[in-house]
């Protein structure tokens, strides 16, 4: 956790880590909008392991989003566990998560997205600026 500590005070990876912040806190609001009932589909309506990601992942992205906006290893740590956990279940367990071509289609969007973000953290952390 030190040296998580320690790449957080980085000047470019402050900088990032804010960037992460927002990011996370619009993904955040996507899993409270789909639990209070504002998403594309009523909540209770949807698949259980939809929910399931909706409760976990909006908890982790919010503890993420406070984390990562004070640099604390902490928050750097729940970025890594939001990011590797969801390459797990939507590679892995794809078929429970989506069920038409449009969705897989989403969701290798997001990995898509995730594999810039991890790319991005490791240049700024190779470059230790």
């Amino acid at each position: 956790m030190n040296y998580l500590a320690q790449i957080a005070n980085n000047s470019w990876m402050k900088i990032y880590l804010r960037i992460l912040a927002l990011i996370f806190t619009y993904s955040g609001l996507i899993h409270i909008t789909n639990i209070i009932g504002l998403g594309p589909q009523p909540w209770l309506e949807t698949p259980l392991t939809w929910q399931i990601g909706d409760i976990i992942y909006g908890i982790l992205d919010i503890v993420a989003v406070i984390g990562l906006w004070q640099r604390k290893a902490w928050g750097i740590s729940c970025f890594f566990i939001g990011i590797l956990s969801q390459f797990l279940i939507y590679t892995v367990f794809l078929d429970y998560f989506a069920f038409t071509e449009q969705q897989r289609t989403t969701i290798y969007g997001l990995l898509g997205t995730e594999v810039i973000l991890l790319l991005i953290f490791l240049v700024l952390l190779l470059l230790k600026k």
